[in-house]
């Protein structure tokens, strides 16, 4: 190989960066030094031997780890854009959680993909910064020693699992779940004190004070927020069919962020956009609508739709929607980013065809199971058919010729009797897959772990827990039909069995742990014997007296018994209320105490 002077040199300067040369520039040199070695002193020529030995040993080093990254590359699955497969990501599923074999998870093992050991540290770091402030105005909150007990990341697991399983053990009042009466109490108390829990509720923060930034108006929550979003895109890649629609999380608290919506079951609260899959419900991805400081925002729908589909663009998804994101621009949007959409519309879009906009004569004029169609703008389809109304859709990849029989109930004369209509492809397709977030929604409201209180971005914060579970629900049933010998074993798993366990595992108890105790007062079988007067020295009213006639008598014996808890009582010649109210006579004063 011939090398002149110049390149020669240039490869001696990398030797003196230490930059790891490549097999072919270790070659050249080699090849020069066996060629001239004059004018080299023999101390510079064994120090440049030992620099070209260890430059080629680097450069073997690089690449074999080279080598082993792209057999690692080629092992691990790969993203949507390079064609990840669908589904559940086992291999970011594996990574998250560390495993080396295809082992069957726990729940609690996919719910911590979603809040992970880190998030969960920093999280505890936040609330016990929060912590040390609180108990400076609120002594309560503080523990034995009047000072802030630090949470550790096992505790907030627990105060997750004592949220979910509030979520489907229903009490009237959250006090009742510590409560020693008859018919009160439950497993509570084996998550932690009452007094613990509230004083974790009131301390929570999920987010760094100095690192808020006040021009945001989620700025409580936007590091939670913004970490749940990425988890749930990257630990599943969904299958064709993707919807996009609203959603809302009650509250009545007081908040510039809350939303009315005449229409929705829940109409006061807040609103999130969300994307989901169709099949399964799972959500992919979600915004939290804060409405605009600058007046009314033309196009939202639209911006909506733009930053929800934006990771699916170019891979031939079909998105669809109801008529408050549908219009014919839009339509013609999403077929330039590479999305087949379909949705429901309404006729007073912008360039929707004017010839169709006489719905209501149209409507008058046609029999169940009529159609009409046309093309607008590239192709986009506009159909109508008219059932029990009119409905009107628009697509950007149907075939308007193309139709299914359905049957539908009729009533005449007085007798109901079955008709066979034919139905456009558009309106059977988007039937069968526009309710994805109205699955998750279901899901999600059957068991949510929503808790009164006074922080708007609490309300939230408990929302984005039902969104983990759920998600993680769906994962742990992916996770399943992908084990071929666990499908028969686990045919019937139900989302409720999923709380349990996951709330059971969160607090560490064991399935087959007995129930928590708690002491009752005793009865008065045992109440009459066990007490005796004490005399005090300052007098109060008799306890008895003023019971039954609303009497003040002045005593100085009481009973310091634990269950009297010092009540005074008369002990003198015309009566003697001790004796009497620990009788027989005196039973029903002491229930009702």
């Amino acid at each position: 190989m011939d090398v002149d002077a110049d390149d020669y040199s240039c490869l001696l300067q990398s030797l003196k960066r230490r930059r790891a040369l490549t097999s072919d520039e270790l070659r050249v040199i080699a090849e020069h030094d066996m060629d001239d070695h004059q004018g080299m002193h023999c101390v510079e020529e064994d120090a440049l031997d030992a620099e070209l030995l260890q430059a080629q040993v680097q450069t073997e080093e690089l690449e074999e780890e080279e080598e082993d990254d792209e057999m690692d590359c080629d092992l691990e699955p790969r993203r949507a854009s390079e064609g990840r497969p669908l589904g559940l990501d086992l291999g970011s599923v594996r990574r998250a959680a560390r495993l080396t074999t295809s082992v069957m998870l726990r729940e609690i093992d996919f719910f911590m993909l979603f809040f992970t050991q880190a998030i969960a540290a920093d999280i505890c770091g936040f609330t016990n910064r929060q912590g040390w402030e609180l108990v400076l105005n609120r002594a309560s909150y503080a523990g034995v020693e009047g000072v802030w007990n630090e949470v550790t990341p096992d505790e907030f697991y627990r105060f997750m699992g004592l949220l979910i399983y509030m979520g489907f053990h229903v009490l009237p009042d959250m006090h009742r779940y510590w409560g020693t009466k008859s018919l009160q109490g439950s497993w509570a108390r084996s998550f932690m004190s009452r007094d613990r829990f509230k004083a974790l509720l009131a301390a929570l923060h999920v987010v760094d004070p100095a690192t808020e930034d006040n021009q945001d108006r989620l700025k409580k929550l936007r590091y939670l927020m913004d970490h749940l979003k990425q988890k749930c895109q990257e630990l599943f890649q969904p299958n064709q069919n993707l919807a996009i629609d609203e959603r809302m999380v009650k509250s009545k608290g007081r908040s510039g962020l809350k939303q009315f919506m005449k229409g929705k079951p829940t109409r006061w609260g807040f609103k999130l956009w969300v994307i989901a899959t169709s099949d399964s419900g799972y959500t992919l991805d979600f915004n939290v609508y804060t409405g605009s400081r600058d007046g009314r925002v033309t196009d939202l729908a639209t911006k909506v739709v733009e930053a929800l589909i934006q990771p699916y663009k170019d891979q031939g998804y079909n998105l669809w929607m109801d008529n408050f994101y549908t219009s014919p621009a839009l339509m013609v949007t999403l077929r330039q980013i590479g999305i087949n959409a379909c949705g429901t519309c309404r006729i007073n879009r912008k360039k929707f065809p004017e010839e169709f906009k006489d719905v209501k004569t149209w409507e008058r004029k046609t029999d169940r199971g009529d159609m009409r169609w046309c093309r607008v703008e590239d192709g986009i389809l506009v159909i109508q058919w008219k059932d029990t109304r009119a409905v009107t859709c628009l697509s950007n990849f149907h075939n308007a010729n193309d139709s299914t029989n359905v049957t539908r109930l009729v009533k005449k004369d007085a007798t109901w009797s079955s008709l066979v209509v034919r139905q456009p492809a558009v309106i059977s397709d988007y039937n069968k897959h526009m309710g994805g977030v109205d699955r998750s929604d279901q899901m999600i409201s059957s068991y949510n772990v929503l808790q009164k209180t006074q922080k708007w971005w609490k309300t939230l914060f408990f929302h984005f827990i039902d969104i983990a579970v759920v998600n993680s629900f769906l994962l742990f049933q992916e996770w399943q039909h992908s084990q071929a010998g666990d499908k028969h074993r686990l045919a019937d798993y139900s989302h409720i069995t999923f709380r349990e366990n996951l709330s059971r595992q969160l607090a560490g108890l064991d399935i087959h742990a007995s129930s928590p105790s708690h002491s009752l007062k005793p009865v008065a079988s045992s109440f009459h014997v066990t007490h005796t007067p004490e005399l005090q020295k300052s007098a109060n009213n008799c306890w008895l007296c003023y019971r039954k006639s609303r009497i003040q008598h002045k005593t100085k014996f009481a009973c310091m018994a634990p269950e009297c808890n010092g009540k005074r009582f008369c002990i003198v010649q015309s009566r003697n209320c001790f004796r009497a109210w620990h009788s027989a006579e005196c039973d029903q004063f002491r229930a009702e105490a």
